[in-house]
C-alpha cells in the first residue's frame, strides 16, 4: 500500500512516496510536487497488480490446496482435513484458483446435500474457505468466494450429559474395568472438558504436578491450551504406571494411545447408561459448570471454544448465574 509523506529538505517542501507490500521489495522515492508523487504511486500500484495477477494466473486450485495442507494446516485432524480437501480438489482440480466462483461452490455443496447433515456441509465449506484465505496471503488472490455463501443452520440440540446418579454409576463401573486407566481418563474428561484426542495425546512430560496443570500442545483448532487438574485427578495419576511416554499408552505400541472402545462399551452397559458417547463427557463438564453458576464466557474458556456461538447450547442451564446477575443489579428496583 502506498503512502505519501510531506517532508522538508534543503530545496523546501517535497513529497516522499513509500510503498510497502508483503512479498515485494519496499519502494521509496521523493518528488518536488504531490501530483508527481501521486502519478508515480499509481503507476507502481498498477504494475504491482499486474505482477500479482500474473503470479497467480496459472495457480491451479489443486496445487494451492495441497500446499495449504503441507505448509499451513496446524490442526490435529489432518486425515479429516485431507478428506474434505480432496473433495474440493475433485471438483476444481483443473481450475485456476482465481476463476472459482461462489455459484460453483454452492452447486458443489448442493450436490452432496442429500447425503450429509448441515454440520458436515459447514465443515466442507470451512475447509474450502481456509484454502482461499491461504491463497489470499500467499498468492494475493483478491477475494474469498466462500464468504458469499451463507452457512447452513445446524441443529446443536444434543447436549446429552450425565445425571449425578449416572456419573456415580459410570465412575464406579470404570473402577472394575480391565484397563486400569479408564477411570482416570473418564474423570479427566468430566473435570477438564477436554476432547478424547487431547487426552490421548497427553504425555507425562505435559503434566505439572506442582501447579496441577496439563499442557495440551495441539487442539482441534491448532492452538495450545492448559487444563487445570483437580486433586482427585492428580491422586489417580499417582496410582498408575509411568513406564511409557504417553499417559494413556497402548500395551502393544507404547507410542500410540490405547484403544479402549470395547472397555467403554462394557462400562456403559454395566452402569446401565444408554445413548451416551465419550464426547458427551465434554458436554457433562460444560453442563455441570453452567448449572453451578459459570457464565458462557467461563465455559467457553474451559472448553477452548474460539467462538461463543459454540457455547450457547448451554445457555438454558445458566439459570442460577442469570438470577444472581439480575438480583445484583436490579434487586432494589
Amino acid at each position: 500500500m502506498a503512502t505519501i509523506q510531506k517532508i522538508k529538505n534543503k530545496k523546501g517542501v517535497a513529497y516522499r512516496v513509500l510503498i510497502r507490500n508483503k512479498g515485494f521489495k519496499t519502494i521509496t522515492k521523493t518528488f518536488p510536487s504531490k501530483q508527481l508523487a501521486l502519478q508515480f504511486s499509481s503507476k507502481v500500484e498498477f504494475s504491482k497488480e499486474a505482477r500479482i495477477n500474473h503470479s497467480h494466473k496459472h495457480k491451479l486450485f489443486a496445487d494451492v490446496a495441497n500446499m495449504y495442507l503441507s505448509c499451513e494446516y496446524q490442526g490435529t485432524r489432518l486425515n479429516q482435513q485431507k478428506s474434505l480437501t480432496n473433495f474440493w480438489i475433485s471438483k476444481f482440480s483443473s481450475s485456476n484458483i482465481q476463476d472459482i466462483s461462489s455459484s460453483q461452490i454452492q452447486l458443489a455443496l448442493e450436490s452432496i446435500k442429500p447425503n450429509h447433515k448441515y454440520a458436515t456441509l459447514n465443515r466442507y465449506k470451512a475447509a474450502l474457505s481456509v484454502i482461499f484465505s491461504f491463497s489470499q496471503k500467499r498468492f494475493f488472490v483478491s477475494n474469498n468466494p466462500v464468504n458469499d455463501i451463507p452457512s447452513y443452520k445446524e441443529n446443536n440440540a444434543r447436549t446429552r450429559y450425565l445425571s449425578n446418579e449416572e456419573k456415580t454409576s459410570l465412575l464406579e463401573s470404570c473402577r472394575h474395568s480391565h484397563w486400569d486407566k479408564l477411570y482416570l481418563i473418564v474423570l479427566m474428561a468430566i473435570t477438564t472438558g477436554a476432547r478424547k484426542g487431547e487426552l490421548e495425546r497427553l504425555k507425562w512430560s505435559d503434566i505439572d504436578f506442582d501447579r496441577g496443570l496439563a499442557y495440551v500442545h495441539q487442539t482441534k483448532n491448532g492452538e495450545p491450551r492448559v487444563l487445570p487438574l483437580t486433586q482427585q485427578v492428580l491422586s489417580e495419576m499417582g496410582k498408575v504406571d509411568r513406564d511409557a511416554e504417553l499417559i494413556f499408552n497402548s500395551f502393544i505400541k507404547p507410542n500410540k494411545p490405547y484403544e479402549f472402545r470395547k472397555e467403554w462399551i462394557k462400562v456403559l452397559k454395566r452402569a446401565d447408561i444408554n445413548d451416551f458417547r465419550f464426547h458427551d463427557l465434554r458436554h457433562t463438564c460444560a453442563s455441570y459448570l453452567a448449572q453451578n453458576g459459570a457464565s458462557l464466557l467461563e465455559i467457553a474458556d474451559v472448553l477452548g471454544h474460539k467462538q461463543i456461538q459454540m457455547t450457547k447450547r448451554y445457555a438454558h442451564l445458566c439459570v442460577s448465574h442469570k438470577q444472581k446477575l439480575i438480583n445484583k443489579y436490579f434487586g432494589e428496583v
